[in-house]
């Protein structure tokens, strides 16, 4: 007959009450990070409520700001609070650390493994014990601190549904963490060094692949910070991924960097439980062929130790390569090299040995990694793997980014039809001649583009090009921007929500530059302000051909979410044109020469010095030529991500960029970039004043030239 203590549910019982210390340290670790941070935020949102009633604020700014707060309170109750992730993490790694500490000690050892119980049975009840010191404590303080919300009027803060995926969220990681813990404490015959361990499996996978990122911005050209690939191989860590999940949802912190937040993380939830089970599974067995008298060694299992040394000493010698190039330059990487190997190598057979005399220990694997770390970098350095001459199959493409670094299409879909598709892996072909051409050298005349490929087998490859400023290069780009696509799913005109509201406003800005004059119009009317963004959204997909903007419309609405937007109307959206005039009173307008006060070339001239001379524009003939097609980028908020979508460029082949500055009875004018439509640039005129950019930049410390005979260019600051 078995006895009562000796049943499973008796021994984890016997555990609790021997581990009363953990319940304690968690149950005061979730107060402080759970409970008590949620009550002190409650609390600050009440005071702040009553301030403001008693102040008389507008109901409307009292009912948006307690929306805030209920908001804030959310995140603190939910899955958004890091410090209970934090808890989590470290809860698991201390219980699975000393629920299995008594393995380093032969005398515990002794005891233990002479209980009438067998090896699989005492490590599930140490394994439970230690998850029902942890998580006992933290359902416990998960309801009050729920009924601590609803009794404080928070109750509508976090759903019960959202909740409950919070909940779970934690246990997972919580059980996958601790499982991890409790193998690296078993793997090893000291607890030092199973502290040392788990740090290096929990973050070592991060360090890996930011070294790949790192080798790759370093040896290939077409090489862009690929962070949503960083970001896939964080669920090799789970100790970082942890903080990008909310409950069952990505959520808004590191995860929103890669375009994540708010969508289901169900699946890597199941992946991780799935991986979970998979290393108790293993630290169960690990710890029944683990021999007794290994306690006290460095590692339990002598044939992991030259291949736990091995990845060490190379991911380490590289990351000091690396390293040294930062600071020194390329002359000090191959020293960094040899210095990370060799250092690491003499630490870790110290660790192994317990001795400093160990030091010194194997030579000969000692070069054999060094070679190999060696030719790791010579493979990277000439592109072994074939990152630079890679070229997607358009057969195997489900869909393109083009520029997908900048915020146009940073957070929007893939464009999937097969002319964008077809677009794309052209401009990867002319792109990759163009980046891989030695004879090019590097020149500020050619063009760069990011192009990112999600492939049908859930790959994503993403390659910057530098690309040759011709014609077909400028017909493909074009195709793409002015594909109803594209526009659909990048422009924020369509994201603003003008129907779950109840207030929309338009605000008119036109292209113009005058003296202390507000060149918007603010439109209130909500039904025709809606009924101008309706007519912008049909009108601006009937055409591909990309046009100028004359308008810049800030659009606003009281949605809860994308309530705001920023676009523009072009020559071509004639409807929404006439409907702004009809409304509003407005019509396009061009910059006015006689208001510009002062206009500024800025040169690139060639040569050792590469350098950049301004000239200043005074003769009133050629100003006026200068705004004549011109589009203001600061007055309309036209930035280069929307420059290149509208057909427009700030610059010439030439490499000369223009700015105006409004007339100002102070002499501050306030220079403003100029852009213009491509088969618009002023470059006759422009061109006059290139031969006195160049003579300036001979003679730096001449301040004007003549040209002509008669005509005198001064020079002037960079705009």
């Amino acid at each position: 007959m078995t006895s009562r203590s000796s049943s499973s549910k008796g021994l984890v019982r016997d555990g609790v009450r021997r581990s009363l210390w953990a319940v304690v340290l968690s149950t005061l670790t979730f107060f402080m990070s759970m409970l008590l941070p949620s009550l002190m935020e409650m609390q600050y949102a009440l005071e702040n409520r009553r301030d403001m009633i008693t102040s008389g604020a507008l109901s409307f700014d009292v009912e948006q700001n307690w929306q805030w707060s209920l908001s804030s309170v959310a995140d603190w109750l939910g899955g958004e609070n890091a410090l209970v992730k934090i808890a989590v993490f470290v809860l698991a790694v201390v219980v699975g650390t000393v629920m299995f500490a008594y393995l380093h000690d032969r005398r515990k050892v002794d005891f233990y493994h002479s209980l009438p119980v067998s090896r699989e049975k005492l490590y599930a009840v140490n394994y439970a014990t230690g998850a029902v010191c942890v998580l006992v404590p933290y359902l416990v303080m998960r309801a009050l601190t729920m009924v601590c919300a609803h009794a404080m009027g928070f109750g509508a803060a976090l759903g019960l549904k959202t909740l409950l995926g919070v909940i779970l969220s934690d246990m997972i990681f919580f059980l996958l963490l601790f499982a991890m813990s409790a193998l690296a404490t078993i793997v090893c015959g000291n607890t030092i060094i199973a502290l040392l361990l788990q740090l290096w499996v929990f973050f070592a996978p991060v360090t890996v692949q930011m070294l790949r990122e790192g080798l790759l911005s370093l040896f290939c050209k077409t090489y862009s910070g690929d962070m949503s690939t960083v970001f896939n191989n964080l669920r090799l860590s789970p100790a970082v991924q942890y903080f990008t999940v909310s409950g069952t949802k990505y959520s808004s912190g590191m995860a929103n960097e890669f375009q994540l937040a708010g969508q289901s993380a169900l699946g890597l939830l199941l992946v991780y439980a799935a991986a979970a089970a998979f290393f108790i599974v293993l630290g169960m067995f690990a710890f029944r062929v683990r021999k007794s008298e290994r306690a006290g060694t460095a590692l339990a299992f002598r044939g992991l130790c030259l291949p736990v040394k091995v990845f060490m000493c190379l991911v380490m010698g590289l990351v000091s390569a690396l390293g040294f190039h930062l600071i020194g330059g390329e002359f000090w990487m191959w020293p960094g090299l040899v210095f990370g190997v060799i250092i690491f190598h003499a630490i870790v057979e110290i660790i192994y040995a317990f001795d400093f005399r160990a030091l010194v220990k194997h030579p000969v694997q000692l070069l054999v990694i060094l070679a190999a770390a060696a030719a790791i970098m010579v493979g990277a350095q000439n592109d072994v793997l074939g990152f630079d001459r890679w070229l997607p199959d358009e057969s195997k493409v489900t869909g393109v980014k083009l520029d997908a670094d900048r915020y146009d299409m940073s957070s929007a879909e893939p464009l999937n039809e097969a002319g964008n598709i077809e677009a794309a892996c052209r401009l990867a072909q002319l792109g990759r001649e163009t980046t891989l051409d030695p004879s090019l050298g590097d020149t500020t005349l050619d063009q760069s583009h990011l192009l990112t490929f999600y492939m049908k087998n859930g790959s994503v490859q993403r390659r910057r090009y530098t690309m040759k400023d011709d014609a077909e290069v400028d017909g493909l780009l074009s195709s793409m921007y002015g594909s109803s696509e594209y526009k659909a799913k990048t422009r924020d005109l369509f994201n603003v929500d003008i129907d779950d509201c109840s207030k929309v406003t338009v605000r008119v800005t036109t292209n113009q530059l005058s003296e202390n004059t507000d060149n918007s119009r603010l439109f209130t009317d909500t039904e025709k302000s809606r009924e101008i963004i309706e007519t912008l959204r049909k009108e601006c997909l009937t055409y591909t051909e990309l046009s100028a903007p004359v308008m810049m419309l800030y659009i606003e609405s009281d949605a809860e979410t994308n309530n705001y937007s920023y676009t523009f109307v072009t020559e071509r959206d004639v409807q929404t044109l006439a409907l702004i005039k009809k409304y509003m009173g407005v019509e396009p307008t061009s910059i006015d020469p006689e208001n510009i006060g002062k206009l500024q070339l800025d040169f690139y001239v060639g040569g050792e010095d590469n350098v950049w001379v301004g000239v200043e524009v005074t003769d009133r003939n050629d100003i006026a030529a200068l705004v004549k097609d011109a589009v203001s980028e600061s007055e309309m908020q036209l930035y280069n991500e929307n420059m290149a979508q509208y057909g427009l460029t700030d610059h010439a082949e030439s490499n000369v960029r223009v700015y105006a500055g409004k007339k100002d009875g102070n002499g501050v004018y306030g220079l403003n970039n100029l852009a213009y439509p491509k088969n618009a640039f002023p470059t006759e005129t422009v061109e006059k004043y290139r031969a006195a950019a160049e003579k300036l930049a001979q003679d730096p410390t001449s301040n004007a030239v003549t040209l002509d005979g008669d005509t005198m260019v001064t020079r002037t600051s960079l705009g």
